[in-house]
């Protein structure tokens, strides 16, 4: 993540005002959150928003300088998360592998998971 990036989702995170967290947001910041937290190799987003807050998620990646992530969410909503994010200007580049660092109970290492690439 850029300092830009990390300085944005720590601003945010230190907001007290439950109205500037809305869902989009909250969901951009967890996704920030995950990727440092499991030492992505990529900004990762494993768990699209709702529909209704796609274009709020997607702005928000915007304003913290996010220029590109990759999608490894397996849910039933995929592919409409995935048309909703081309609906709002992001451009898809292709298949990509994300590693990721987890500590889990059968061990901890870098485990590598199947995305899309996607610019913002």
């Amino acid at each position: 993540m850029t300092e830009q990036t990390n300085a944005y989702f720590q601003a945010l995170e230190q907001t007290s005002n439950e109205l500037a967290l809305t869902d989009g947001r909250h969901r951009a910041y967890i996704a920030w959150f995950k990727s440092i937290r499991n030492q992505s190799s990529t900004f990762e987003v494993d768990d699209l928003p709702w529909p209704r807050d796609i274009h709020e998620f997607v702005e928000t990646l915007r304003a913290a300088g996010i220029t590109e992530f990759a999608v490894t969410d397996r849910s039933t909503g995929l592919m409409e998360g995935l048309h909703l994010l081309a609906a709002e200007g992001c451009t898809m580049q292709g298949l990509c592998k994300v590693t990721r660092s987890e500590i889990r109970w059968e061990g901890e290492g870098p485990t590598e998971y199947e995305g899309i690439l996607f610019c913002a």
